[in-house]
């Protein structure tokens, strides 16, 4: 069936009308001259803005929809905000409506702004420039943008902007806030409203922020008419969403706090531009400072409302509502001068858990107490008038509280506890020369003294005071070890490693306060959190410590600590170890650096080494103390501790040797013990030592360097010797050896040595019954000495002296006569 000949003619006339409507679309309007309407589109536009309007060129476009083209495109300011254009956009697109054409006017469907910027300024006298062009456009009528049909009335146009700038100024100065990436739109609802959105990310010009992680900031809602900018009614929804707490301090004060977690704040506004009531949602999820995170998660979630007064520039009937599980925080007053805050606040503190404070601590204070458990409420009312002489007002009252932590049998219970604010008054020097009073002191809570059963011969009082920055502790009085040891471990500052090798046994004394900053000094990124400060004294009685790296306690009857914010001083310490009493002082500096080296000092009266021995090692051979020790310390994985010192006593019974006023000068660390000094009185001489000790293998190993001068060589009886033997000598030898026993050490020794004898004698058929000079050098080998070099004297004679002394049996020597003897010397002699 053949097609009808007029359906194809009429689809042949429609496709020319197309093609020609193409054609004249792409060709006409490069052929029509704009620019002579240029200037009446500009004054057009600037009677709409109340402003001047600026362009370089216009061009027509009738694809896809009829519309002009302006480039360059710039809106002059107010005289009276300023001399900086207010708006400018390379390019501004504006689309025609065309039924409008039809009634013989030109009507602008919508106007397009391609990255404009715009500069909201605020004059000396407290108006926005955006006012007066909000006051120009109430004055002329308009239809709805939405209208379908014209009318008398011109439609408003839809205006957009997209990728816009939005910079902020007070008067001549641009701020360092802007928006970027602002989308933006307008529309004229009905002929008394007008519709508004805006979504843009807020910056900071002056500091490198990275546009991602500021947030994003959305406003929608809608403006009426009125004659008067003031009375111009807004209803608006702001949301900012998506802001980390570390960018958004960087933002507002140009620093980072040190804060992290999610802001999302979202609000109304209503009522007249100069006089609006807000009502705001603010919550943040997963606050806490840079350094750590908390052991809880610490979430806000609180609600604020109130009215703003333009003429006073005031915030009044401020309410803001925080629910804390039962409870709530409840802050209310007014905030006059918003520029220069006078506020009137107070704060009602209703059925608030304790468990609230504990967790605000642990935002600030990382691994604070993180066993610790608590009970009970807060209940108060505190006022701040910073125009008043006391600004703060009030008072706070823990009620219930029982604390309960890793080790304790039983919860302390405590008596209320008053938080009570304390005046801000100026204090008189004491010095009736001085006329001015001191500087004001800062507004602070102050914790009245309560009294705590620990357990001790009287109560532990606990008083303080807390500013915002800060906060102070005193502690006086005494306490049972067993009670106070799980609070020290949680709580204590300074004290946590001492407390926790502290037998459950004994009392302990305190007169300590305990201070120091909520945060860090500076919002530097990897600062530490502050530590706090102890200072004062305090003491322990009939306790016990128990070290890592002993096997067996030690006894304390009485110890005194010192504590200074550079340092601990532990003197004096009474100790008694396996019935061997010692007086001992330590200091530790704070802070102490890794390794924490600290500085001892330890006397003891007499020391034996035989019943040192049979204490600490043990009756039989194989309970040698050196032995237990590191075996518990391979077991448990623990390293001695860093120290440097000296231990002295009178008396060191070495088997028959005594060694007088001994002191020994040494340096310990991880499994090596550095000896740089040993010093006594031996056999009437002198003894002087140093040398290593290495425990870092499967025995320890000695590495020593002795030198004994003008010794009694009658008291020589580890040479195995009877009372014989006598004479002056003065030795020095080398040797290394290694192992647990006696027997081990001995049958490892090596090394050299060398002595000067004089005037003596030695039972020993080999050699002359008295001589006047032994001078030898030999070497140590396992359990004897071994003779090299050796020269005896007795008047011109001379011998040779060879052969070995065994460390347990009689010498094997053998003397010869020394061939061609110096000449000289037997001259001497004979003299």
């Amino acid at each position: 069936m053949s097609e009808n000949p007029h359906k194809s003619q009429k689809k042949y006339w429609i496709l020319f009308t197309a093609l020609f409507l193409l054609a004249v679309a792409l060709i006409l309007p490069p052929l029509i001259n704009m620019n002579r309407y240029q200037r009446r589109i500009a004054d057009a536009i600037g009677s709409a803005l109340g402003r001047r309007v600026h362009l370089s060129s216009v061009t027509l476009r009738l694809l896809p929809f009829p519309g002009l083209e302006l480039s360059d495109f710039l809106v002059e300011e107010d005289p009276a905000f300023g001399v900086e254009p207010t708006l400018r956009a390379q390019s501004v697109t504006a689309s025609i409506r065309l039924s409008s054409l039809w009634r013989g006017r030109l009507e602008i469907g919508q106007i397009s702004l391609d990255q404009p910027s715009f500069n909201l300024v605020r004059n000396n006298e407290g108006r926005w420039n955006i006012g007066t062009v909000l006051l120009q456009a109430s004055r002329i009528p308009n239809a709805p943008t939405g209208q379908r049909r014209a009318s008398s009335a011109p439609r408003f146009p839809y205006i957009e902007a997209s990728n816009a700038r939005v910079n902020f100024k007070i008067g001549n100065e641009k701020k360092p806030f802007s928006l970027f990436n602002a989308d933006f739109a307008m529309w004229l609802a009905n002929p008394e409203e007008w519709r508004l959105r805006l979504e843009a990310q807020p910056v900071r010009t002056d500091i490198d922020l990275g546009l991602s992680d500021t947030g994003t900031v959305r406003v929608q809602g809608s403006i009426h008419r009125a004659s008067a900018l003031g009375n111009m009614p807004i209803d608006l929804e702001t949301e900012w969403a998506n802001a980390p707490l570390g960018q958004i301090g960087r933002l507002l004060i140009g620093e980072d706090s040190g804060w992290r977690g999610n802001l999302a704040i979202d609000g109304i506004i209503k009522g007249d531009v100069f006089n609006p009531q807000f009502k705001t949602r603010i919550q943040i999820a997963g606050m806490h400072r840079q350094e750590f995170a908390p052991l809880d998660a610490f979430n806000v979630d609180a609600t604020c409302q109130g009215n703003y007064r333009y003429n006073a520039r005031s915030v009044d009937d401020l309410t803001c509502l925080w629910p804390i599980q039962n409870g709530h925080f409840l802050l209310t007053g007014t905030i006059g001068d918003i520029e220069h805050p006078d506020p009137a606040l107070t704060l009602r503190i209703e059925n608030v858990a304790a468990t609230f404070a504990l967790s605000a601590v642990r935002l600030v204070r990382n691994g604070f107490a993180d066993s610790a458990q608590v009970a009970g409420a807060m209940q108060g009312t505190l006022s701040w008038h910073r125009a008043a002489l006391a600004p703060l007002s009030g008072e706070v009252a823990i009620t219930g509280l029982a604390l309960r932590t890793s080790g304790m049998d039983a919860p302390l219970v405590f008596p209320t506890l008053h938080l009570i604010s304390t005046p801000r008054t100026p204090v008189l020097h004491k010095s009736p020369k001085a006329r001015s009073p001191q500087k004001p002191a800062v507004p602070s809570l102050h914790l009245e003294n309560v009294d705590i059963g620990l357990g001790g011969e009287g109560p532990l009082s606990l008083s303080g005071d807390f500013t915002r920055q800060s906060f102070l502790l005193h502690l006086t009085g005494d306490a049972a070890i067993a009670r106070v040891k799980p609070l020290a471990a949680a709580f204590g500052p300074l004290l946590t490693n001492a407390a926790a090798s502290l037998a459950p046994q004994g009392e302990a004394s305190f007169a300590l306060v305990v201070h120091g900053p909520w945060l860090p000094q500076t919002n530097i990124f990897g600062n530490p959190p502050p530590a706090a400060v102890a200072e004062g004294t305090f003491t322990l009685r009939n306790a016990s410590y128990q070290a890592q790296f002993l096997p067996d306690p030690v006894e304390i009857p009485s110890a005194q600590a010192i504590l200074t914010p550079a340092q601990i001083v532990w003197n004096p310490v009474s100790i008694v170890f396996h019935k061997l009493p010692a007086t001992l002082s330590i200091t530790t500096p704070i802070p102490c650096a890794d390794p924490c080296i600290r500085e001892f000092s330890l006397v003891t009266p007499q020391l034996d080494a035989a019943a040192l021995q049979s204490t600490l090692m043990g009756a039989g051979e194989h309970g040698e103390f050196l032995q237990q020790i590191l075996s518990r310390l391979d077991r448990n994985k623990v390293q001695w501790p860093a120290l440097n010192g000296n231990i002295h006593t009178a008396v060191l019974n070495l088997g028959p040797l005594a060694l007088h006023d001994a002191s020994t000068s040494l340096h310990i660390e991880g499994r090596t013990v550095r000896f740089t000094s040993i010093d006594g009185h031996a056999l009437n001489g002198l003894l002087h030592a140093t040398g290593t000790m290495d425990v870092t293998g499967s025995a320890p190993k000695y590495s020593l360097d002795a030198q004994l001068l003008h010794a009694n060589a009658g008291g020589l009886t580890s040479l195995g010797q009877d009372d014989t033997t006598s004479g002056v000598v003065s030795a020095n030898a080398h040797v290394e050896l290694a192992g647990y026993s006696g027997s081990d050490l001995a049958t490892s020794a090596h090394g050299t040595f060398h002595w000067d004898w004089t005037n003596g004698k030695l039972d020993s058929a080999s050699l002359p019954p008295h001589f006047d000079h032994w001078s030898a050098d030999g070497t140590i080998e396992k359990t004897r000495l071994v003779i090299g070099q050796s020269q005896i004297t007795q008047g011109p004679l001379r011998q040779a002296v060879s052969g070995t002394i065994s460390f347990t049996g009689k010498p094997d020597l053998a003397a010869e006569p020394e061939e061609n003897p110096p000449t000289r010397v037997a001259k001497t002699q004979s003299q």
